[in-house]
């Protein structure tokens, strides 16, 4: 079973505290010993307070001392006495004023613990002891025994209260991403309003308003897709009606079967082929799954051959083209049936919405590594956001309405193909009173 977060870092934090502590011990039992050897060293010197006594008093007879290593040094020190008390201050050095030895083993002086004696407030020597290396058995060693319980039992107690602390901590540290978690768990679930936890920690501060965030923009995409099925079910029904009501009425003998009463029929089958194949090529966009055939494609010629496409149309309105692009400069890598498709869609909303007699005018510029190519009439304008003719289904303003059957998908799939062949497109009012629609188009010659 997986170790959570919490029990992770109280586990941390304990074994961090744990081995802080052993540093602290390490290093104070390291000075300790070291002191208390040094406390012990000075204790035996000031001990042997007699011996300094007749050493004065040696030195005072001769003013002087005697030769190093004499016997009646070693007398001075030792005394009349035996046994241990002889042993210990065997082990005494005397030193002259500048450290040189007069009784004793040759000794390194740092190694020396060492208490001055002095006359008349003047040091005619030193009276020294090797340093300890062991803590001698006794009260001594009982001392340092005590003390070192004393820090284990003070260490342990230390280390509770670190791991109760730690767990403590943990726990307020993890409050926020436990939380985290069940918003996550709510979203996953399908819940959208939720409420992110309040924490002063940047991090999960920011990772709280990301979910957030995401909960809103699922709403809204759910939103979306909810409004966009029931346009869809509106704009199937419209046609799905109509035939319906004419089958109905042919069943019925109100109308008869004649050649009109099968074209009004074919017709409405034309216009739910044509939203099925709309529908299709959105949802190929979504999913990224559009295969382009990319290749060169000549702009001038394409929207020439668009042109040509609807030029009965275009004669039967009065409406007027003026194609300002060489024929020549400008190439680019396209889909040639997906750049008909655009161009298609395009001239077919000129058609739809442009007054008759309108005028309808091509253009084109280099701009660095791209081609900038628009598409502009004479009006009516829109006077709402231009980002909106964009959406799926969206229905412009009075001037704009839809009045010969178009389902509000052509510029949306004008949209996805161009972001499909790595350009942009966006609207604007056009100096001709109309819509413009600018492209941004990698040239040919960049994508090769």
């Amino acid at each position: 079973m997986p170790i959570s977060l919490r029990s992770k870092l109280a586990l941390a934090f304990t074994l961090a505290s744990l081995c802080l502590l052993g540093m602290v011990y390490a290093l104070t039992q390291r000075g300790f010993d070291r002191d208390f050897l040094e406390f012990v060293g000075k204790q035996q010197l000031r001990n042997a307070s007699e011996v300094e006594q007749r050493l004065v008093d040696l030195y005072q007879q001769e003013n002087a001392w005697p030769p190093a290593h004499s016997e009646i040094l070693r007398r001075a020190i030792t005394g009349d006495v035996s046994g241990h008390e002889r042993r210990r201050t065997r082990r005494l050095l005397l030193l002259d004023a500048e450290q040189r030895i007069l009784l004793g083993p040759k000794r390194n002086p740092n190694n020396l613990i060492t208490q001055p004696i002095a006359v008349n407030n003047q040091t005619i020597g030193y009276l020294a002891i090797p340093r300890i290396q062991a803590i001698p058995a006794g009260l001594e060693q009982l001392f340092a025994a005590q003390q070192k319980r004393s820090f284990a039992i003070t260490a342990a107690f230390a280390s509770v209260a670190a791991f109760g602390f730690a767990w403590w901590f943990s726990g307020y540290f993890t409050a926020p991403i436990r939380a985290l978690s069940r918003n996550i768990n709510l979203l996953n679930q399908g819940e959208r309003d939720v409420t992110p936890p309040i924490t002063n920690t940047r991090e999960l501060k920011s990772l709280a308003k990301d979910i957030a965030q995401l909960a809103t923009t699922l709403k809204e995409h759910e939103q979306a897709q909810q409004q966009w099925l029931a346009d869809i079910a509106h704009e199937l029904r419209t046609p799905l009606t109509v035939l319906q009501g004419e089958a109905e009425a042919l069943q019925d003998g109100i109308r008869p079967l004649d050649q009109r009463a099968i074209s009004s029929l074919l017709e409405e089958i034309d216009h739910l082929h044509f939203l099925v194949n709309d529908l299709n090529d959105l949802a190929q966009a979504d999913i990224n799954a559009m295969v382009l055939n990319v290749q060169a494609c000549n702009l001038a010629e394409a929207i020439d051959a668009a042109i040509q496409r609807h030029a009965g149309t275009f004669q039967a309105k009065g409406h007027g083209i003026e194609l300002a692009i060489d024929q020549k400069e400008f190439t680019l890598l396209a889909d040639p049936q997906r750049l008909a498709q655009i161009l298609d869609n395009l001239l077919s909303n000129c058609i739809r919405y442009c007054q008759s007699e309108a005028t309808i005018r091509f253009s084109a510029k280099l701009a660095g590594d791209t081609i900038e190519w628009c598409i502009e009439d004479s009006g009516p304008g829109f006077s709402g956001n231009y980002e909106q003719l964009f959406e799926r289904l969206y229905r412009a303003d009075s001037s704009r309405q839809r009045v010969s059957g178009g389902a509000g998908l052509g510029l949306a799939i004008v949209r996805s193909l161009v972001l499909a062949h790595g350009g942009r497109v966006h609207a604007d009012a056009s100096p001709l009173g109309g819509l413009k629609v600018t492209f941004s188009w990698p040239v040919a010659k960049v994508w090769l």
